[in-house]
């Protein structure tokens, strides 16, 4: 049997529309967790809801390994954009990721992960510059039927642009503009900041598998981050997550 692709995101509310999307659907549950399998776009896949945080996102996707072997593992949700040029509505793929708050100084350098002696670690390339393909495919195809219905007010203006680059994660919600320009100044070449990124890189590193991760782009993380927040993924990420996994998926057959 061929080893499915593992899709995991950190709410519900983000990767729903993928499982709505799923041929021959089977459910599982184990640890609080809930793993819906099947097909899309002829492919095998498996779908998982890790939670906030490095810790729920790594202990998801271990399970994920375990459990089902995947040939890959794509992380997606939504984020907030600090790099410049960076705006709502946006998407940013991960070439590499960084845990924005581990510090395991001076017995090691800030920010490096012991494990694997480096601070960044890199996404698949492959399975990365297949993504971009996606996401280009899609913004080209259906994401303009998909966006009509948008009601969002911050959506009137939106352009939407896809950014390749640094991905940060750490156990924070990042809101303030005074954290995000502290968090820039100390990487610079961060884009985007969110919660389980560089937790699912570790763990795929470390087990030898090929992961990438993207994000739709929902606030600026600064004070405004809160503002529309549920309405963005429902509106917005859930179908452009959706849209991006099934054009994933198509290009693999």
């Amino acid at each position: 049997m061929t080893s499915p692709i593992a899709v995991l995101s950190a709410m519900e509310q983000e990767g729903h529309l993928i499982e709505a999307r799923l041929d021959e659907l089977r459910e599982e549950t184990s640890f609080g967790r809930r793993y819906v399998s099947g097909l899309l776009a002829g492919n095998p896949i498996v779908t998982a809801v890790s939670g906030f945080g490095k810790a729920a996102a790594a202990a998801t996707v271990a399970a994920v390994l375990e459990r089902y072997s995947p040939s890959h593992v794509v992380f997606a949700g939504v984020a907030g954009g600090v790099g410049s040029g960076v705006e709502i509505g946006d998407i940013v793929i991960a070439d590499r990721l960084v845990q924005h708050d581990f510090d395991a100084s001076p017995i090691f350098q800030r920010f490096v992960i012991p494990s694997l002696g480096v601070a960044q670690i890199r996404a698949d390339e492959q399975l990365t510059a297949a993504l971009t393909a996606a996401a280009h495919d899609y913004l080209q195809g259906r994401y303009r039927k998909d966006m009509e219905r948008v009601e969002l007010a911050v959506f009137d203006s939106v352009r939407t642009r896809i950014h390749t680059g640094a991905v940060a994660s750490g156990d924070r919600f990042v809101s303030h503009e005074a954290e995000a320009r502290s968090l820039v100044s100390e990487l610079p070449s961060v884009l985007a900041v969110e919660m389980e990124g560089a937790a699912v890189a570790q763990v795929c590193a470390e087990a030898s598998v090929p992961f990438a991760v993207f994000r739709s782009i929902s606030d600026r993380a600064d004070e405004s981050a809160d503002v529309d927040f549920l309405a963005f993924i429902a509106e917005v990420a859930a179908p452009v997550t959706a849209g991006i996994v099934e054009q994933l998926l198509r290009g693999l057959r």
